[in-house]
């Protein structure tokens, strides 16, 4: 038992002393995240700089039935295109009113974008040909090159639109580039050149998290090992035998806080490598959400013209993107205004266009019959947000939806949107125990807390600060355990 004891102290002291630092630069940097996150272009400020269509645009569009995919009718430089989407981040543009390829985006088109935008003079403009640092993600490549606008603000903003599309993909300020160097850089690995490599980084991060877990577990149980009985009257803290300052404070920091560090560390390592599937297995081959949420059939459209659209229209003003989208085997026409994430939707059958009424819980079933015929349901109307379906700042979260139950080997969960009818979010066993081991781990994503955001982040920010100890305490533990090693062996090399 006692070289058990041994082979745990002698563990953590190594691991412990290899990643001391990293831990040093997890904790600092999360207080940072705990308030501002990478650098992003605002979609909704995005969405509001885009020009309205008019009554004159809609009477000379055609029908894009070539196209496929995502499709959306937007104007750029004053006349309407389609956006045709494919992937996460690659697109073509074409001439709403011809249909031809629109062509590259001028230098001078890109300024004009991004002056308006930011609403300040440029500075400098180039044209790049890879990513920087502040596009860290291979899916942006597609979108190569890209003009990189320096404008000439007090907020010293940067914004990079892609030659391809014409549109804006990345937007920074000084404040947003010096929060994502101390908050997100650091703290997820995001350096360009390895970010780049998905899977490279991917098995590094997971590495160095292994590695945390290791340090943090063997922390957890030396420090146990190392208590020590605590006598009648002695002081609070007697239960620590160390009586050197940096002994003394990690070992109480790390019996405080040790649990946290350790769970901390975990969920980190399950954001990137997700639950095993063999942990948790997924038995549907093909997700229930995709099965449901069909892609777009622009075949069914050309039945309908642009003209029914505008004149079915019950709001003609201050539109600003028709999204086509093809839900329960029908097209659709989703009309957006000045709310990005909320559109009017708009049926195109065969006897023109009508304003869709939201789908009724006999239209759910219906379809639910048809992509599940084997599975019984339950289907219920939620008027509020539960565990699993919370406020987002990425998304949007409407209320009321409907909570469809399958009762299939992966217990599968859907909330669907009662005025679009797609699934706005989808759970299985292995995505539920991804939930609680990550987002509530890491991020105290619980729904109480969220309600209580204050509270949340004030928690966070204590036991950071204690997470913060004992990594500090930690390091300077391991500098004077290598120091200590390095003179050992410089004893024995003078006396071999």
């Amino acid at each position: 038992m006692g070289s058990l004891k041994k082979l745990i102290i002698q563990i953590h002291n190594l691991s412990g002393t290899v990643l001391s630092l990293m831990f040093v630069v997890w904790f600092l940097s999360g207080f940072v995240l705990i308030y501002a996150g990478f650098p992003h272009a605002s979609r909704e400020e995005r969405f509001l700089h885009l020009s309205y269509l008019t009554k004159s645009d809609f009477d000379s569009i055609q029908v894009p039935e070539h196209l496929s995919g995502k499709v959306e009718l937007e104007k750029m430089n004053g006349q309407p295109v389609y956006r045709a989407y494919k992937g996460k981040k690659a697109q073509k543009v074409y001439k709403a009113v011809s249909l031809k390829a629109y062509g590259k985006t001028s230098q001078e088109e890109a300024v004009a974008l991004a002056e308006d935008f930011v609403e300040a003079n440029l500075a400098t403009v180039e044209k790049i040909e890879e990513l920087d640092q502040w596009m860290p993600w291979s899916y942006y490549k597609p979108l190569l090159p890209i003009y990189k606008c320096i404008m000439d603000d007090k907020e010293h903003t940067r914004i990079y639109i892609s030659e391809k599309s014409g549109s804006i993909v990345q937007e920074t300020t000084r404040a947003s580039r010096w929060a994502g160097r101390l908050g997100a850089i650091p703290h997820w690995i995001y350096f360009r050149s390895l970010r780049l490599q998905k899977d490279l980084w991917a098995k590094i991060v997971m590495s160095i998290a292994f590695i945390g877990v290791l340090v943090s577990l063997s922390g957890l149980l030396a420090g146990f090992i190392r208590l020590r009985k605590r006598k009648k009257k002695e002081k609070l803290l007697g239960f620590t035998p160390y009586k050197k300052f940096w002994h003394k404070w990690h070992h109480i920091t790390g019996f405080v806080f040790g649990l946290f560090v350790f769970t901390f560390i975990l969920s980190g390592l399950v954001s990137v490598s997700n639950i095993p599937k063999w942990m948790v297995p997924v038995h549907s081959k093909i997700s229930p959400k995709k099965a449901w949420n069909q892609s777009c059939d622009m075949s069914q459209f050309p039945k309908t013209s642009f003209t029914d659209l505008w004149n079915a229209l019950e709001n003609k003003s201050e539109i600003r993107k028709v999204a086509f989208k093809t839900v329960m085997n029908q097209p659709y026409f989703w009309v957006y205004r000045n709310n990005y994430e909320k559109a009017d939707v708009y049926a195109a059958g065969y006897s023109g266009v009508h304003r869709k009424a939201n789908y009724s819980k006999s239209e759910l079933e219906s379809w639910c019959k048809n992509i599940f015929p084997d599975l019984d349901y339950n289907l219920q109307e939620q008027k509020d947000f539960d565990a699993y379906y919370q406020p987002s700042g990425m998304s949007a979260r409407p209320l009321p939806v409907w909570q469809l139950n399958l009762e299939d080997e992966d217990n599968t969960r859907m909330y669907i949107d009662a005025k679009t009818g797609e699934v706005l979010k989808s759970y299985n066993n292995n995505d539920r125990w991804r939930r609680w081991s990550y987002r509530s781990l890491h991020a105290f994503d619980f729904p109480f807390l969220k309600k209580h955001d204050w509270l949340r982040k004030l928690i966070l920010i204590f036991l950071s600060i204690g997470g913060t100890a004992v990594s500090i305490s930690g390091f300077a533990l391991g500098i004077k355990w290598i120091k200590r090693k390095s003179k050992k062996k410089k004893s024995q090399r003078m006396y071999s």
